[in-house]
């Protein structure tokens, strides 16, 4: 619990002072720093979070084989439910690649997404059942993040906070709001960032590392910092989020990695 709590509070310390500044200096940051035209701001707008989706999908696929041989009422609803959100993440993968086909053919491409999964979870339930501890560690971890940090951290906060975004302001930013000020249900979602969210969801692959040689773990760790700041930083540039939204999602989304790693450290 320690250790924990020691993350928690540095965790904090960091949150707080830019926290307090992108309060003040928000606007004034997407003013000096937006280009709509920024090609490789574009290009993570459109493709960014494919790997983080790809990180969630894997824990899914994980997890379904750790609880297999469950028979009970619970056992069967967490099968169907993981069935269909890997389905549904299936098909938006679809739709980021292939865009306007995927929307003009919406019941061929859901029909594809159910199939594949379909194939996959037959083949993961027949298959010998996943018991490395790593592994399983990894999908409880996944699964919390996503849960937790992504949707009801992310999804659900942005959806009642109402926030407008940068690029969505009239010409005199009458619209602007500071983050600390909820505007309620508006039918805007700028407060927090979902992108950015799902740029660290790569942060649990950290957990496959653990019995790694230090080295490798913090090579990975670097390359997962960096991949997370490219893409927060990516969606201020291109005016679809102001500072503070990055810098919450990407909070809580670290926040709920460090308690389930912990959670499924103790169990």
């Amino acid at each position: 619990m320690g250790q924990l709590n020691s993350k928690l509070v540095i965790s904090f310390l960091i949150l707080v002072p830019i926290a307090l500044l992108t309060g003040i200096y928000d606007l004034e940051i997407s003013k000096l720093v937006v280009n709509e035209n920024s090609n490789w701001a574009r290009f993570l707008q459109n493709y960014g979070m494919i790997p983080g989706l790809l990180v969630i999908m894997s824990g899914v696929y994980i997890y379904y084989s750790h609880i297999k041989e469950k028979s009970n009422v619970w056992g069967y609803f967490q099968k169907v439910f993981f069935f269909l959100v890997n389905s549904g993440l299936t098909y938006y993968l679809f739709e980021i690649l292939l865009d306007r086909i995927v929307q003009n053919n919406l019941i061929i491409f859901l029909t594809i997404s159910f199939a594949l999964n379909l194939v996959v979870f037959i083949v993961i339930h027949i298959s010998r059942q996943v018991t490395g501890s790593s592994l399983i560690k990894y999908s409880k971890v996944v699964i919390g993040m996503a849960f937790f940090g992504y949707v009801i951290g992310v999804q659900i906060v942005k959806y009642f906070w109402g926030r407008v975004r940068f690029r969505e302001l009239d010409a005199f930013f009458s619209q602007f709001t500071p983050w600390y000020l909820p505007q309620g249900i508006t039918g805007f979602d700028s407060f927090p960032s979902g992108h950015a969210a799902m740029g660290w969801m790569l942060i649990a692959v950290l957990v496959l590392f653990d019995n790694k040689k230090k080295w490798l773990k913090n090579l990975v760790l670097v390359v997962i910092i960096l991949w997370g700041l490219l893409l927060a930083s990516s969606r201020v540039i291109i005016g679809a989020h102001f500072a503070s939204d990055v810098l919450f999602s990407s909070f809580f989304i670290i926040i709920t990695f460090f308690y389930f790693r912990y959670k499924n450290s103790v169990n």
